[in-house]
């Protein structure tokens, strides 16, 4: 663990509501571009993907608007592409499979890129990389995973924190929910003595809730945006290019810092090389 570095399948497709349209260059030119360029579930439009209650990677704001760090990044992305992003709210589960099914070309939120899930989807290059907490209400004086032995733990149904449960924790009593606000208000109610989320994700809960990071350690792996196994691989590197120009012109950093405090992580730096000259010198160095 990192003390200075802190806080930053098919099942059946959950029902989807359809967030308003995020318009990504002109309207009828940027339709052609991308039915021209891309394979797309809808012509002329990418269909994502997100999440209503993932901050900070995604979530929505009081005008129902999808935000937060993956969409920022999203829809960056696409402005530069000059094409437009459809967003539709579902859960972490429902993102998977519905790319399985054909229903997403993309997943927008922060999704582990693990080895399991690449069986299924494809993914970019990670865009973030942090950590893993074990959260707990306020009054709670765990400070170790072993103190969690024989008590209840919740987490995100297929979540990636599913894993580290069971390789980390795994005398503890695993309990599964479908998504973060159900975790959180099981945590806060009494239903589970702790719950483990990504680092990000914890640090948001903290800021608005009365709970605690008891333990955080780092995570297996980073982030990434899922794609559709047999969708357009073009889609795929165009994308992964958007970002590293990103990185290139500062965009990154500054999106970052918007939604993070903490160090980027050195396991991102050795995913995208061109971001430690951006950070170099700077708090968001990552600890030597």
């Amino acid at each position: 663990m990192h003390s200075t570095l802190r806080r930053s399948l098919l099942a059946g497709v959950a029902a989807t509501m359809l967030l308003p349209l995020t318009a990504c260059g002109g309207d009828s030119s940027s339709a052609k571009a991308a039915t021209a360029r891309y394979k797309l579930v809808q012509n002329g439009v990418i269909t994502a993907g997100t999440q209503a209650e993932q901050p900070p990677f995604a979530m929505t704001d009081a005008s129902g608007n999808p935000t937060g760090f993956a969409v920022d990044l999203m829809n960056e992305a696409a402005k530069r592409l000059d094409v437009k992003v459809r967003y539709k709210t579902t859960n972490l589960q429902g993102i998977l499979a519905g790319l399985s099914a054909g229903q997403y070309d993309i997943g927008v939120a922060g999704v582990g890129a693990t080895a399991e899930r690449a069986k299924q989807v494809s993914f970019t290059t990670p865009y973030y990389w942090g950590f893993t907490s074990v959260v707990t209400k306020k009054s709670g004086t765990e400070t170790r995973l072993s103190d969690f032995d024989g008590k209840r733990v919740g987490v995100v149904s297929g979540a990636v924190q599913e894993a580290f449960i069971a390789k980390k924790m795994p005398k503890a009593k695993l309990v599964q929910f479908k998504d973060q606000t159900a975790l959180i208000s099981q945590l806060l109610s009494g239903g589970v003595e702790a719950i483990v989320l990504g680092g990000a994700d914890a640090d948001e809960y903290v800021k608005k809730q009365p709970v605690r990071i008891a333990v955080e350690q780092d995570s297996l792996q980073g982030s990434a945006f899922p794609l559709r196994k047999n969708g357009d691989p073009k889609l795929l590197k165009d994308i992964d290019a958007q970002i590293d120009a990103m990185i290139d012109d500062g965009t990154y950093v500054k999106m970052y810092k918007k939604y993070f405090q903490d160090p980027i992580a050195a396991d991102l730096i050795k995913k995208h090389p061109h971001l430690a000259k951006q950070v170099a010198g700077t708090d968001l160095a990552p600890a030597k």
